[in-house]
């Protein structure tokens, strides 16, 4: 089972994302705070242009066997802005990761995110997945997915971690050029938060902790 990529094209036009397309990592980076490295056990514990966010659920795709809806309102799952950077939809991806079968057949609905600054990027989705689905094996598989296409243009995947933001459990990838990716399952509206992140200013992190299902 695979899962859509994110879409890492949006980073580079950055100058400090240039840098890690490249191979190396924005100035100043460190290794996300508390957080411990883990290895990749059998089993996990329960715990992707720009317009102003939508309430409204907005164009589907089809698969075979199911539907996959377009639905910005769950942006509001992330806080709004982060330093009155705002975070905003990201047009652009919902339609390539619908294309993915097994993105299209595991996640009801899903909206795409971007906040970004001169020095600071975190970009990712908030994805609903349909009934059933979520499973330790699940998240592990989509993990590892997203952790790859993100890490590519950045010299690989280097570390996993896992760690407490917000109270919940969140898995970080450091990426060896520096970028860093999070997840964490939001049990309360059924839908992982996948994003990635760059720039000393951690927007990934701060997406994450302040998660407002």
């Amino acid at each position: 089972m695979t899962v859509a990529r994110p879409l890492i094209h949006l980073a580079c036009i950055l100058p400090l994302v240039l840098a890690a397309c490249g191979g190396t990592g924005p100035a100043g980076s460190t290794p996300p705070v508390a957080a411990t490295p883990v290895g990749a056990p059998a089993t996990m514990p329960p715990p992707a242009t720009s317009e102003p966010v939508s309430p409204a659920a907005t164009p589907t795709l089809s698969t075979p066997d199911h539907t996959v809806v377009r639905d910005d309102s769950l942006i509001a799952i992330l806080p709004p802005d982060i330093d009155g950077a705002p975070v905003t939809v990201e047009d652009a991806s919902f339609a390539e990761a619908a294309a993915e079968p097994a993105f299209a057949s595991n996640v009801d609905r899903a909206a795409f995110a971007i906040v970004t600054t001169p020095t600071d990027l975190a970009s990712g989705v908030v994805a609903k997945l349909r009934a059933g689905v979520f499973g330790n094996a699940f998240f592990a598989d989509w993990r590892e997915t997203y952790n790859e296409g993100a890490c590519a243009p950045a010299g690989g995947v280097a570390t996993n971690a896992e760690t407490q933001l917000g109270g919940r459990t969140v898995y970080i990838t450091t990426c060896a050029g520096g970028m860093l990716a999070y997840h964490t399952y939001v049990e309360e509206r059924g839908a992982i938060v996948s994003l990635f992140s760059l720039g000393t200013g951690r927007y990934g992190e701060r997406l994450v902790r302040g998660l407002r299902p």
